[in-house]
């Protein structure tokens, strides 16, 4: 028979393995797109582009990381409708001024800045420098969200990232040389497109992880790239064709060929798909562990050129990967109950929470919200998940075994950020979730009622 305890550790290591997990595709994912990414320069219109001039080639970066943006995000509608999330993507996306603002934000870190910047360093220097240039980006996104959210980030960790970029960076070194070395007079233009990459992915994790408190991780990055696409689309491109005199509308109608569209919907599919794992992956491990650990994407890189363009690595490969895999795994065997709430808490200064009726309309709230708003209606007693989830299934017209999935790992995702704390537990007799899994009651935090406050929903 099952114990309490035995259940209790159990569900923490699924929590946290299910964020390594998530942190572990989005490397897969990344690493593929390293090939339809580099691929389609190597097609019309771009194949016959002279390059001569600085212009020229911005406005081609310009296009492309505008074109990928737009398949990225059909395949994230795709993913939303097939999850039945498209309700939930329209009531999130309509709390702009509280909620997502934050993924419109990190949406110019993450496009313009990072994935413009990446292409930049792929087509003045080359896929490999631009791979290892964008490695600094955990030590970015670490060191901000410790500074913002006082995330946990032990030592163990540190020396985990630290350790993973290093593996990168040795994977990549011969790589980079001959790049370097065969790059034309704008490589400037190069090495700076790798700063944007390494900056903006850095800075987005942290800006997203600030609307991930809140929200589903399959919306807020669905609202990130319609934010990218309205970007480019209203602003970026129409300024592109102002300030160039190459003629950018012009490249993009030639884009629109077989092969260019090829390479351009596989970049869309994986690198949407990475980062839905990548934002999947905050909540649970936190914003430093879930960027290192995609970090791992150079490995994957390596792979995927080795078996799809014969580009076989050299020794250096193996020493990258020893440490890569070194690095990685410090990080994943820390104990559970240290990553399980990867923020330290200190809601010393914060008010006492005041009682808070959450009203029978709440048609416009999104579900994470709806959660926060029922705990904090009951703060005083709190809440057991079972009753939370059925509160959930009568709002919003769900009953099967995968919305009982949502409803824990939404739970799971506050309890991580240190939104709602436990109170007691109990082993389920087989009526909720399955016999012998752990029943947890929650109360909402004190930091959880400043969340509700500061994005409008308290």
């Amino acid at each position: 028979m099952t114990t309490m305890n035995e259940a209790r550790i159990r569900h923490r290591r699924r929590t946290v393995r299910w964020g390594y997990i998530w942190a572990l595709w989005c490397a897969v994912f990344w690493g593929a797109w390293y090939l339809p990414g580099t691929a389609v320069w190597s097609v019309p219109p771009f194949a016959a582009m002279s390059f001569r001039t600085s212009d020229e080639f911005l406005a081609a970066a310009a296009v492309i990381t505008a074109l990928n943006a737009v398949g990225v995000l059909i395949a994230l509608f795709i993913w939303l409708a097939s999850l039945e999330k498209l309700g939930e993507f329209w009531r999130t996306l309509r709390q702009f001024r509280k909620i997502s603002i934050w993924f419109f934000l990190a949406a110019i870190f993450g496009g313009p800045c990072a994935l413009f910047g990446s292409y930049l360093a792929i087509g003045f220097v080359g896929p490999v420098f631009a791979a290892v240039a964008a490695l600094l980006y955990p030590i970015i996104g670490a060191s901000l969200a410790r500074l913002w959210y006082n995330e946990k980030i032990t030592l163990r960790a540190a020396i985990g990232i630290l350790v993973i970029v290093v593996g990168g960076v040795s994977i990549f070194v011969p790589g980079i040389a001959a790049e370097t070395a065969s790059a034309g007079d704008l490589i400037w233009i190069g090495y700076l497109g790798g700063a944007m990459a390494a900056f903006g992915w850095g800075v987005e994790g942290a800006v997203a992880g600030r609307a991930l408190d809140i929200t589903d991780p399959d919306v807020g990055i669905t609202i990130r790239f319609t934010a990218e696409v309205f970007y480019w689309v209203f602003l970026l491109l129409p300024g592109f064709a102002l300030c160039f005199e190459t003629p950018v509308y012009e490249v993009m109608r030639a884009t629109v060929n077989f092969w260019a569209l090829v390479w351009l919907s596989l970049a869309g599919i994986s690198f949407g798909f990475c980062y839905v794992c990548w934002y999947k992956s905050f909540p649970l491990i936190g914003v430093g562990r879930g960027q290192a650990i995609g970090a791992l994407y150079a490995v994957f890189a390596v792979i995927f050129l080795a078996v799809f363009a014969f580009r076989f690595p050299d020794w250096n490969f193996l020493a990258g990967l020893a440490l890569a895999v070194a690095g990685s795994f410090l990080m994943v065997t820390e104990p559970a109950d240290i990553v399980e709430v990867v923020r330290a808490s200190d809601d010393s200064n914060l008010p006492a929470p005041a009682r808070h009726d959450p009203g029978s309309d709440n048609s416009h709230l999104h579900m994470k919200g709806f959660v926060l708003l029922l705990l904090a209606s009951a703060q005083e007693r709190g809440l057991w998940d079972h009753e939370i989830m059925r509160e959930v299934f009568h709002k919003y017209h769900r009953k099967s075994d995968y919305w009982k999935g949502e409803v824990r790992a939404t739970l799971a995702d506050l309890n991580s950020g240190a939104l709602v704390e436990e109170l007691e537990d109990d082993l389920d007799d087989g009526r909720y979730f399955g016999k012998d899994k752990i029943l947890m009651k929650f109360r909402i935090s004190r930091f959880g009622m400043k969340r509700l406050s500061e994005t409008g929903l308290f």
